[in-house]
C-alpha cells in the first residue's frame, strides 16, 4: 500500500483518481487549494504526490505548488506527478510535455496530459514509487 496525495480543485477528477487507487489498495489523501500545503503534505507522508496545474483565480498555482514542494526541505524529494490538461485548455502560450521538466520553472518528476486511463495511472505511480 502506497499513501497518495492529490491536489485538484476538480472533484470529480480526484473523486474518479480516488476510486482508481484505492481500488488498488493505495490509501489517499486529497487537498483542493494551497492552503497549508507544506504542513500537510508534512502530516500525511505520502510516497507520491498527484498534481493538477490550473486552480481557479491563478493559472499557474500547480507550478507555484510544485515550486514549493521542492524547496522545502522535508517533503522535497517526494516524487510530484503533474496530471493536468493544461495543454487542452490552452490557457498558455505553449504546450507542456515531461521534456519541459526542470528545477525551476516545472520541478516535477513527471508530466502526464488529462484524462488518464487507470491502467496507466497505476502504471505510472508504481514507476516514480519504485
Amino acid at each position: 500500500m502506497m499513501k497518495i496525495y492529490i491536489i485538484d480543485d476538480d472533484l470529480d477528477i480526484v473523486n474518479l483518481l480516488k476510486i482508481t487507487l484505492e481500488s488498488a489498495g493505495h490509501r489517499v489523501f486529497d487537498q483542493h487549494d494551497a492552503e497549508n500545503l507544506v504542513e500537510n503534505i508534512t502530516g500525511f507522508s505520502p510516497d507520491i504526490i498527484i498534481l493538477d496545474v490550473m486552480f481557479p483565480g491563478d493559472p499557474e498555482a500547480g507550478f507555484k505548488m510544485a515550486r514549493l514542494i521542492r524547496h522545502s526541505e522535508k517533503i522535497k524529494d517526494i516524487p510530484i506527478l503533474m496530471l493536468t490538461s493544461v495543454n487542452e485548455e490552452g490557457d498558455f502560450l505553449s504546450t507542456f510535455s515531461s521534456r519541459d521538466i526542470d528545477d525551476i520553472y516545472l520541478p516535477v518528476t513527471e508530466f502526464i496530459e488529462k484524462p488518464i486511463e487507470p491502467r496507466l495511472l497505476l502504471q505510472k505511480v508504481n514507476e516514480l514509487t519504485a
